[in-house]
């Protein structure tokens, strides 16, 4: 009875080992994609940074095409937008929805363009699709894919 006793004693011991280097394990890959995961998938979607690319008319609209560069703050509530040296302002948040950032695009003092209306954004793989609605009445809607500018 003393050698039964014994080996259910070394049984358990052993399963004791081999339970702790499986949690050991398990929790050594939590702790990994804990860490990883949200800078590998959260980055892929945010539009936190500066991009450029080519808007151009869309149907109907006047207007010829033109070169944008925005810039999304960390937090997405806000940034700028510039089309050339005195055609710029800042980007202020206005709702989410379907995917889409819609920003309200406001002309900087002393911007001496046309410009200002609603700018929405939207990740696309590694660029950002970007439609531009202007102000009623002024016929300057436009489209393009902007790409990430390299610091």
């Amino acid at each position: 009875m003393a050698s039964l006793k014994a080996l259910g004693v070394a049984t358990v011991l052993v399963m004791s080992v081999r339970i702790r280097r499986a949690l050991v394990g398990f929790l050594a890959v939590v702790t990994v994609l804990a860490i990883v995961a949200p800078s590998a998938f959260s980055s892929s979607s945010r539009l936190t940074g500066t991009w450029s690319g080519y808007m151009r008319p869309v149907s109907g609209a006047t207007g010829h095409r033109h070169g944008l560069r925005i810039v999304v703050n960390a937090s997405e509530r806000g940034g700028s937008w510039r089309t050339g040296a005195r055609c710029g302002g800042p980007l202020r948040l206005k709702d989410i929805s379907d995917g889409f950032h819609h920003y309200v695009e406001e002309l900087a003092r002393g911007s001496t363009c046309l410009g200002g209306g609603i700018d929405c954004l939207e990740r696309a793989g590694p660029y950002v699709y970007d439609e531009f609605q202007s102000h009623p009445g002024t016929y300057y809607d436009s489209d393009g894919t902007l790409s990430r500018v390299a610091r």
